[in-house]
């Protein structure tokens, strides 16, 4: 990249041409007040003497009064000398001087203010991190161009004024906006659209632009790939959480919902996201208590999975599985909390089913081994009995008790095998009576 004149620069070579200049003139300026002098007629020449003051004052501002002040001492020995010390004319010499000095402090003065609005509006123009560009509007060729202009289009600075203005643009309506605005109103005011680079690639820039005297027009761009790049994959991942089967929500640190999907109202039962946007996740959730210790993980592991019971819009209680984590920026600070959501209420309904068949069954297991001991006790009353009773019938009853106590037994070898069932079903399934503590059901914490 071809390097910039540095803020303020002036050409070296204009300088020594001007002080070749400036000497010249003031010689002959002098030569020629000299001759005035000698031939008595000096009305017009002393006027001579504001061009090299003029032009000094200009290029030399600073040395500007010392050198008005040093032409003006020669002229004035000159009039002494030449006139042999005539009243009236070293009269009219002192002013004479005096107004080249004023007029040397007048346009040094108006240079230097000059020349600091140049060296401020001209490092704006070089260090700005927006691209500054001049263009010619009747030809639309680039003039000049800042390095940031350049960098954004991968062109150097002494490239671009060889490619017209027009050329660069991407998309032809909103070039041919971008000229009716300028020509209609004077200037343009962030416009996005799209410049090709040298590559051939594609950048997205917001354009600025306004008028200037000799048939300019300055313009700006800001490159903003970076941030539409942003905005398309925001919208994408905007449009994945709200169109996903998962239920979503966003908190703030306060848990305070900011943010719901279409999946989350439709398993609350919400009519829309306003009527839950705004409300603290405290509202929604059936046991109080769970929140302090939800908010107590995400402070200490910045994360939070577990079962927990929440209210629909009808205030019916359902179970869910949330599981939600803190998100923090570059700097790893916490800035809000994703969460989502599973509704479980029909699988806590299938394990409470499950619990109560359990029950049951080791209900009735013990009833059928109190049976067995309530169907022993009379028999043995009746075998007892029936002994001392001599006879056939007695040895019929006998053997009808021994039937019924061998029945009996199988009874209990099936209890036996009950149990062994039961303790099969706990063991793989995860079911029993004491697997639920009642208490925490009823708070809606598993």
């Amino acid at each position: 990249m071809t390097k910039e004149p540095k803020s303020g620069e002036r050409e070296e070579s204009l300088v020594g041409l001007w002080l070749f200049i400036v000497v010249n003139t003031t010689i002959l300026a002098l030569l020629i007040n000299i001759l005035s002098l000698a031939s008595g007629n000096n009305a017009v020449a002393p006027h001579l003497l504001y061009i090299p003051i003029v032009i000094a004052a200009y290029w030399y501002p600073r040395r500007a009064l010392y050198y008005a002040s040093g032409v003006s001492a020669i002229y004035i020995i000159l009039v002494y000398l030449i006139t042999d010390g005539a009243a009236s004319e070293l009269a009219a010499a002192v002013v004479t001087c005096f107004v080249l000095i004023g007029v040397a402090a007048v346009v040094s003065s108006l240079v230097n203010h000059m020349r600091q609005n140049e060296l401020k509006y001209r490092g704006v123009f070089t260090y700005s991190e927006a691209g500054i560009g001049l263009v010619r509007h009747s030809s639309l060729t680039i003039a000049e161009v800042n390095r940031r202009f350049a960098d954004i289009l991968g062109y150097t600075a002494a490239d671009l004024p060889k490619i017209p203005f027009s050329a660069i643009w991407t998309n032809n309506d909103d070039r041919d906006r971008f000229f009716r605005l300028l020509r209609e109103n004077g200037s343009v005011e962030n416009l996005e659209t799209r410049f090709a680079t040298q590559s051939g690639k594609k950048r997205w820039v917001l354009v600025s632009a306004g008028m200037l005297p000799e048939d300019q027009f300055v313009c700006t761009i800001v490159d903003i790939t970076a941030r539409k790049k942003a905005e398309e994959d925001l919208i994408i991942k905007d449009h994945a959480i709200s169109s996903s089967i998962n239920a979503i929500a966003i908190l703030d640190l306060d848990f305070v919902i900011t943010y719901v999907n279409g999946s989350l109202l439709r398993m609350t039962v919400y009519p829309d996201d306003k009527e839950l946007i705004g409300r603290n996740m405290r509202e929604i959730v059936a046991a109080k208590s769970g929140i302090e210790g939800i908010q107590d993980a995400f402070r200490k592991h910045g994360s939070w999975l577990g079962e927990i019971l929440l209210y629909r819009s009808n205030r019916t209680p359902f179970y869910v599985l949330l599981w939600g984590n803190l998100v923090k920026d570059e700097n790893g600070s916490p800035i809000c909390i994703m969460t989502s959501f599973i509704d479980i209420t029909d699988r806590k309904q299938m394990e409470e089913a499950k619990r109560r068949a359990l029950e049951q069954i080791e209900k009735n297991i013990e009833q059928f081994a109190v049976l067995g001991d309530h169907i022993r006790n009379p028999l043995a009353v009746i075998v007892g009995l029936t002994s001392l009773m001599p006879g056939d019938i007695t040895e019929k009853v006998l053997l009808q008790a021994k039937e019924i106590d061998r029945i009996i037994t199988q009874l209990d070898r099936g209890w036996i095998e009950s149990e062994k069932v039961r303790e099969f079903i706990k063991r793989y399934y995860m079911m029993g009576a004491g697997d639920l503590d009642p208490d925490e059901v009823q708070k809606g914490l598993v």
